[in-house]
């Protein structure tokens, strides 16, 4: 009976949120990928786990295949244009001598650069995209997750934390998605274009940004989870000392103090119950917004590498290095898009787990 009553008290106070601003985001962004984000919180109350989960797992091989698929042409074409290149620049320097060679060099370095470079826009595309689909996904969950906070922390500390959370987005929508990856969009066409002349013109121009761009990422990913840290240590102590204060007194009140106190220590759990499952169906939402760009952009990266290994002892060492730039651009574009998903999983998590 008591574990009815219990389950009955942490649904009512599930139900106590909206999750349909959620629910809509998820679906526009996920597609048929989405799932039920109140059917995974009441999952998460009630079995402690969440059901969908080895759903989506499943789904995550398909995507992988077809991330492959859609890449493939892309390789083929890069192997095939740089082992026709290779062959042409060879037979001009018997037959014709540098200059016919140095002509067909660039003739074929520009339509090498040219299959590269639809290839890299398309991951740069994704890259923003999916840093755009994060900060919409926690514009909507935030409100929902420190209104569940609430239940236990009160206001005061659920809006200190709500102000951290929106100081939090503005950063990272500031200097990840506004300044690192247009400096890795850069980055990119000064290391190709780089190749282009006999000399070295733009390569320390590139190593700077590329440096700035990981200094940069690391520097706001130390900054805000120290901050996390810091709210963590002070924020939830003087919530918790004012709960504390309020089910003794509860309980010193004659003849029905004792009940009063257990009613009030079993709703200050559930709520407890009920921010922790919103925070976990929020990381895993988070988790599964951001792993299937990750991961098309892994596969990317990946057949760049190996187009750059199957060539290299047979094409020029200006392609080589024009497909290395490109592998060091998408490694930059996983770095920041999975440092931006990670520091809201992880602020949620060192919430969750710090209110506790």
């Amino acid at each position: 009976m008591e574990l009815k009553e219990g389950a009955g008290l942490y649904d009512s106070l599930a139900d106590e949120l909206s999750y349909d601003q959620i629910q809509q985001m998820m679906d526009q962004l996920l597609g048929d990928q989405s799932f039920g984000f109140a059917d995974l919180v009441k999952s998460m109350i009630r079995n402690g786990k969440a059901d969908t989960v080895g759903d989506l797992l499943h789904s995550f091989q398909k995507l992988l295949f077809s991330s492959f698929s859609s890449d493939r042409k892309m390789f083929v074409s890069l192997i095939a244009v740089a082992l026709v290149g290779a062959v042409f620049s060879n037979f001009s320097k018997v037959l014709h001598g540098k200059e016919v060679a140095g002509t067909a060099f660039y003739i074929v370095y520009l339509l090498f650069f040219s299959i590269l470079a639809t290839s890299f826009l398309q991951i740069a595309q994704l890259a923003g995209q999916t840093m755009e689909n994060l900060l919409a996904f926690v514009k909507v969950l935030i409100p929902a997750f420190f209104i569940s906070l609430s239940f236990t922390q009160g206001g005061v500390a659920a809006g200190a934390y709500y102000e951290f959370a929106l100081a939090m987005i503005m950063v990272v929508n500031w200097l990840l998605a506004g300044l690192a990856l247009p400096a890795v969009h850069l980055y990119f066409f000064l290391h190709v274009v780089n190749q282009l002349s006999g000399e070295d013109m733009f390569s320390k121009m590139a190593e700077l940004i590329r440096d700035g761009v990981r200094f940069g990422v690391k520097a706001v990913f130390g900054l805000m989870m120290g901050m996390n840290v810091i709210q963590g240590l002070i924020i939830p102590v003087s919530a918790e000392v004012k709960n504390m204060t309020m089910v003794r007194l509860s309980s010193s009140i004659p003849g029905v103090g004792n009940s009063v106190g257990n009613v009030l220590q079993t709703v200050l759990c559930a709520g407890k119950l009920v921010k922790n499952a919103v925070g976990v169906a929020g990381v895993i939402a988070v988790f599964f917004l951001c792993a299937v760009p990750l991961l098309q952009m892994i596969v990317s990266r990946v057949l760049f590498q190996i187009a750059a290994a199957v060539v290299q002892p047979v094409s020029d060492k200006r392609l080589i290095r024009g497909l290395s730039g490109a592998v060091q651009a998408v490694d930059l574009y996983i770095y920041t898009v999975g440092v931006g998903a990670l520091l809201f999983i992880s602020s949620i998590a060192m919430i969750s787990a710090f209110t506790t």
